[in-house]
Parts: structure tokens; C-alpha cells; sequence
């Protein structure tokens, strides 16, 4: 199914089209309003609890880590104009490591959620914290390894120094999106610290009405990009030809937008991509496959090429390249649960059940939330003539997928399974 295009508008600091710095200014201007201080007691001694929380939604909810929140009364926020306000916990998940809570006040700036699933090793990071007497501090790393587990949840390795009251402090990634949060630093090592990725949160979050439930990566990539100092007369117009593309509402006119973007900068790896993603939503799939092929050249360690290259396949029934495209995804990012859900997508078109069942079961382990998953398992375990585990995966989608346009018929499915 083609997911609809997100726009994301973002500025960036361009020095190079192919792999640009990242503008840490731009990344701390655009968020500070997101960053709160977080004091507290803990109710059994009465001392004093600081830590850090981001703004996840302008109608008062604060995201933060667990361990910071639970056994704390009297829990007030201040923000970066210097306001305060009480705050109530909305939920607690200490098997995550996440809290939410929420002021009575409108909160100046929300953080885009982004998807900590993009990072890859040596991918930078930008943080916005508030160690003890050092409140609202900048620190910047970089991801030393996204596979690691703490508590049998997934975390990030991060080269990213930690103080105490820095643990719940928003993590960002280049473009300004909020892709985890501070856990704390590991023991006797001043800078490794552990990353809650924000994907952890998403089940939360979406209870809350704070991502909808067809929140996946945009097929898109990237935003609208603001040229450095010093960019050729090449440079400046192949980023206005790919911004007219960004912004275009029409596949025709994408198309042709980055179709002269390419042309201008052959280099130019988001416009390759994001042409081939234009014309697969134009049916043009000989000519999506090509623009893929050249946006792979670039970048061959670009997990999102892999993966969209697979449901390309797949739209054809190219099953067999399907299965490779999304098998050589996952040596890129063993991690992603998404790449596993395709996978077992295609394994079971194929008819190859129980593959189907284990690829979509190591997509819920990495993503117990994975609502698409669920579904998918459940039709998986109904050609395998297990009703019981079909009936309750389907259930589990319905619980988090509850607006799904497809509820009916999957609450049909469950009444057909259950019966004699």
C-alpha cells in the first residue's frame, strides 16, 4: 500500500548536496522552546529530584524517562522563558524507560517527532539538557552503535557526555527532529551514554493522540534546503529545482522538478531518491528503479534505498527481488522493524508462511507496538491453521490501531476464527 507523502520543511546548512554539516545552531534555535527543567521530591525522603523533559505537544505533554518520574511528588516544569507549571503524570512505562506528563498550560513549541530507526553509526546528535546548576545546556556526539539493549529494551550508544539531571534531556538529530532521550551515561564512562530512542514512546504517544498510527518513515527525504555561503550558481539551482519539488502537490510537477535537479547536480542523492519516489507514485516504476539505482551509487549505505527498492519489487511481484532488496536492508540495519514487516510481507504473498511468521515476529520484538505487524502475523497464522495466536494478534492490532478504516472487517475475522 503507497503511504502518503509527508512534507517536511525543513532549513538546513547545505555544504554539499550529497552529505551536508550539521548546523547545531539551527538544530538548538528550532528546539530550545521544546526543552523543560523538571524538579521534584521523592516522596519518601523528601529530597530534591532534577531532571529534563521535551514538549511533545502544544496542549501541555511533556515527554521523559521513567526513572526520573516515578516515587517523585510535586512535579513542576520551567521553561526556557523562564515560566513555570505544575505537572500531573499522565502514564507511566517503567518497562520502556517513559513517562508522560502534562501541564495545565499551553506549552510554547511541540518537538517533531522523528525516528530513531534512520541513525546510523556515526550519525551526529545534538542534545539540550539541563545538568545540575547547568540548566538548558548544549552537548553535542555523535551514535556509536543503534543495536544495544539495556533492561531488554532497545537503546542507543551514544559519545554524547551526560551530567546528572540531564537524564530525560531531549536528543536530536541533524535536520531538528527529536529522536530520543537521555537515559544517563554508563558507568565510569563519562562518554558513552545510553539513548532511549523516541520509537519507544510511539505506542504512548499514540494513545495520547500525539502520532497518528500511520506514522512511518516519509517516502520522501528531507525537507526544503537553505543553500550555504559559498554554494555555486550549479549548486543554488539545483536546490531551488529540488525545493520546487518538496513543495510541488502534483507528481508531474515533482517529477519535473527533480528531474532538473539531477540533471543540474548529478550528485545530488535526495533528489535522486526523492525521484524515485515521485514516479513509483506515477506508475513509472522502469524509471523509479533507475533513479533508485543512482540514489544506491551515492549513498550504497542508505538503508531507505534498500527498502523502498524492495516495495517497489513487490508492487510488481518481483518477489524474488523483493526478498533480496529487503534481505540486503536488513544487513544494513538489522534493527529496523519495518525492513522485517516487509520482508514477511513478501514471504507470505510467496506463500511461504512460516518464513512470513518469523520475520514478522522479529518485527515485534524489536517494536512490540508494530500495529501493521500484529496484522500481518495474524493473516500469517491463519494460513498456518493456528486460529488462537491469529485471533490474538488480530485483537492486538484492533487495540492499537482502533481507527483503522479496516477494523470491521478484522473484528469479522476474529468472530469467523472463534468459530466451532
Amino acid at each position: 500500500m503507497r503511504m502518503n507523502v509527508l512534507r517536511l520543511v525543513v532549513l538546513l546548512n547545505f555544504g554539499h548536496v550529497a552529505a551536508w554539516p550539521i548546523d547545531t545552531e539551527f538544530v538548538v534555535e528550532h528546539n530550545k522552546p521544546c526543552v523543560v527543567v523538571l524538579y521534584g521530591a521523592r516522596a519518601e525522603t523528601g529530597a530534591e529530584v532534577q531532571s529534563s523533559g521535551c514538549c511533545v505537544g502544544g496542549d501541555g505533554y511533556i515527554l521523559t524517562t521513567a526513572h526520573q518520574i516515578t516515587g517523585v511528588k510535586n512535579i513542576e516544569a520551567r521553561f526556557f522563558d523562564g515560566r513555570t507549571a505544575p505537572l500531573e503524570v499522565v502514564e507511566i512505562d517503567s518497562a520502556r524507560e517513559i513517562a508522560l506528563l502534562r501541564a495545565s498550560v499551553h506549552l510554547p513549541k511541540a518537538a517533531r517527532i522523528g525516528d530513531a530507526a534512520t541513525l546510523r553509526s556515526g550519525a551526529d546528535l545534538v542534545s539540550i539538557a539541563a545538568p545540575r546548576s547547568l540548566d538548558f545546556s548544549v552537548v553535542t556526539g555523535t551514535v556509536s552503535n543503534t543495536n544495544r539493549t539495556l533492561r531488554n529494551y532497545p537503546v542507543i550508544q551514544a559519545a554524547l557526555r551526560a551530567a546528572p539531571g540531564s537524564s530525560g534531556g531531549p536528543v536530536f538529530d541533524r535536520t531538528g527532529a527529536l529522536v530520543g532521550m537521555i537515559i544517563g551515561k554508563l558507568r565510569d564512562e563519562d562518554w558513552i551514554t545510553a539513548i532511549n530512542p523516541v520509537n519507544n514512546a510511539y505506542a504512548m504517544l499514540r494513545r495520547h493522540g500525539l502520532l497518528p498510527e500511520s506514522r512511518e518513515l516519509a517516502d520522501e527525504v528531507g525537507g526544503e534546503l537553505m543553500p550555504a555561503r559559498g554554494a555555486t550558481q550549479a549548486d543554488l539551482r539545483a536546490i531551488e529545482a529540488y525545493n520546487r519539488g518538496v513543495r510541488a502537490d502534483f507528481i508531474d510537477e515533482k517529477i519535473a522538478a527533480y528531474d532538473e535537479a539531477v540533471r543540474l547536480l548529478p550528485e545530488f542523492y535526495m533528489a535522486w531518491f526523492n525521484l524515485a519516489v515521485a514516479r513509483t507514485a506515477g506508475d513509472d516504476f522502469a524509471g523509479a528503479e533507475a533513479a533508485y539505482g543512482k540514489a544506491r551509487a551515492l549513498q550504497p549505505e542508505a538503508v531507505e534505498v534498500q527498502r523502498n527498492l524492495g516495495r517497489l519489487y513487490l508492487r510488481q511481484q518481483r518477489f524474488e527481488d523483493a526478498v533480496r532488496a529487503f534481505q540486503t536492508a536488513l544487513e544494513l540495519a538489522p534493527s529496523e522493524a519495518q525492513s522485517h514487516n516487509d520482508l514477511g510481507e513478501t514471504l507470505r504473498q510467496m506463500n511461504r508462511s512460516e518464513e512470513a511468521a518469523r520475520a514478522f515476529q522479529a518485527a515485534l520484538k524489536l517494536r512490540p507496538d508494530y500495529a501493521a505487524a500484529h496484522y500481518n502475523l495474524g493473516l500469517a497464522y491463519t494460513t498456518l491453521d493456528n486460529p488462537a495466536e491469529a485471533i490474538r494478534h488480530f485483537e492486538q492490532y484492533l487495540a492499537l490501531a482502533p481507527a483503522a478504516n479496516d477494523t470491521a472487517r478484522v473484528r469479522a475475522w476474529i468472530e469467523q476464527l472463534k468459530s466451532p
